[in-house]
């Protein structure tokens, strides 16, 4: 079903238009008759270009809205044609409006919401089809919206440990451009008058300087360039993305911290979907798409054999997966008392805290070596620079 624009005239020869969902151009064209309305054109609106503003805080707080309004009681048309009176982004206020179309014109909740709303992933989808068939429509849009959330905050906690080390590795490249094209030159000329031999480091950097100067505008271009051409690939190459993710899944110290975000959202996600009422057997498959890029599929689908062989999910744990050795521990006590959901979120918070505490850590190491690693370089600099002026107060 997709959304689609008509233009027609009626018996009396008004021009008419519109739009609504249809199954076809041709279903369309015989409801407009039935109604006495003679369609001259009919095509499919194109979706939004782009996501809602805001991304996923704003889906998150619009999918909390909506169960608000339906725990409410209101039918679910209702409370979307509400939610979309209430929210100012134009595009998430279409996307509501799609999928309020859909639902209207009888289509299952999963493919309704997942065609209306950009970036929904398949754990989404399930947890849709799980709430619409246990009838707790609401308990499953609060945990794809806690699920947005927490994606969210993720992104930030990494953007926030980067922050300051970005800062500091831009100031040092800018201080040293600076120096090359600007003070190094004037040097130069300086020594250029100089009867002895300069010294091997003041050469060198000279030299560095002159090359610089002369490919500067070149590397500048071919960065912008290749910046632009790489994030417009990856943006539609998922198989690209996927081998960037796991190369730099494998490098030092970056490992630790994927391992534990990516084992954050398989267990968090894991115990959402069981508690959406989804069996162990299919939830398995659809958690581990949560966890990819950081090594572990291999033990995962281990993980999955195992315990549709019969072993209990923390055996299998222990067995396929050491890396989540806490995670196998809590799975054991939540299925000796019949708790496994609460258990594996209760794993997914303990890896997340640990993630955070990884994240501190390492952004508390960067700043101290990035500064250092400037200060030695610049001193290198300036050493170079005045060796040529020592020699000659030697000399004199």
């Amino acid at each position: 079903m997709s959304r689609l624009r008509w233009q027609g005239v009626d018996s009396r020869g008004r021009r008419l238009s519109g739009a609504c969902y249809a199954d076809s151009a041709a279903a369309l064209r015989a409801a407009l008759e039935q109604r006495g309305i003679a369609a001259l054109r009919v095509h499919r609106e194109l979706a939004p270009a782009r996501r809602p503003r805001g991304g996923a805080q704003r889906r998150a707080a619009a999918l909390q809205r909506l169960a608000a309004v339906l725990t409410a009681g209101a039918p679910l048309d209702q409370a979307l044609r509400t939610v979309a009176a209430q929210e100012a982004d134009p595009l998430l206020r279409h996307c509501l409006r799609r999928a309020r179309g859909a639902v209207e014109s009888g289509t299952a909740l999963a493919p309704a919401f997942t065609e209306a709303f950009p970036g929904l992933t398949p754990v989404h989808r399930a947890l849709l089809a799980a709430s619409e068939r246990s009838g707790d429509l609401v308990g499953g849009l609060e945990a794809i919206a806690a699920d947005l959330e927490r994606r969210r905050a993720l992104v930030q906690q990494l953007r926030r440990a980067a922050a300051y080390p970005a800062v500091v590795a831009a100031a040092a490249v800018g201080l040293l451009t600076l120096l090359l094209l600007l003070v190094v030159p004037q040097f130069e000329r300086a020594f250029a008058h100089s009867a002895g031999q300069l010294p091997a480091l003041t050469r060198g950097v000279i030299a560095v300087s002159d090359a610089f100067a002369a490919l500067a505008p070149y590397l500048l271009a071919a960065a912008a360039g290749g910046g632009l051409l790489a994030g417009a690939l990856l943006r539609r190459r998922a198989g690209w993305r996927r081998r960037l993710a796991a190369a730099l899944a494998g490098a030092p110290g970056v490992r630790g911290l994927v391992r534990d975000a990516a084992l954050s959202r398989w267990c968090g996600t894991l115990g959402h979907l069981l508690g959406a009422g989804i069996p162990l057997l299919e939830a398995l498959p659809l958690a581990a798409d949560t966890g990819r890029g950081a090594g572990l599929e291999a033990g995962m689908a281990t993980v999955e054999r195992r315990v549709a062989g019969g072993t209990r999910l923390a055996d299998a744990l222990r067995q396929a997966l050491p890396q989540a050795r806490t995670a196998a521990q809590l799975a054991a006590v939540g299925e000796a008392a019949g708790r496994l959901e609460p258990m594996l979120e209760h794993a997914a918070e303990h890896y997340r805290q640990r993630l955070e505490g990884r994240l501190r850590r390492a952004a508390a190491l960067a700043e101290p070596l990035l500064i250092v690693a400037a200060g030695l370089v610049t001193a290198a600099v300036v050493a170079a620079l005045y060796l040529p002026v020592f020699q000659l107060g030697g000399t004199l």
